[in-house]
């Protein structure tokens, strides 16, 4: 982060964590989410390589064959509510951890408002 904007941009983050933490995504969002992981999916296995290093996960993992098409099918029937639950699990502001990397002095003043504990580390 540059200096100047170090606490806009801490600020910016912590809304969009809280955001996602407190708010459904809109079905549009969920909508363009989903077709692009499936899309991305698709396209990340069309080499008969790529299959055969997927299967051999699904293998390792002690999965049957048939869970290379089942990821598509579970991203696609994905609802918002699940969304919002793993959200509120795994993406709460207050257990995030940020690092800031400029000069200190500035870094700690443009900080201090958001009274989070620092370290330094050099």
């Amino acid at each position: 982060m540059r200096n100047a904007v170090t606490a806009p941009t801490l600020n910016e983050i912590i809304y969009e964590l809280n955001r996602t933490v407190t708010t459904e995504p809109a079905v549009e969002e969920l909508t363009a989410a989903r077709r692009y992981l499936v899309g991305l999916e698709a396209i990340q296995l069309q080499s008969r390589g790529a299959v055969a290093n997927e299967l051999a996960g699904i293998r390792a993992d002690g999965l049957p064959p048939e869970e290379i098409g089942a990821y598509g099918k579970k991203v696609a029937a994905t609802t918002a509510a699940e969304v919002d639950a793993a959200a509120r699990k795994y993406f709460p502001a207050s257990r995030a951890a940020i690092i800031a990397v400029g000069e200190e002095k500035v870094i700690r003043e443009a900080l201090a408002p958001f009274a989070l504990p620092m370290e330094t580390v050099q």
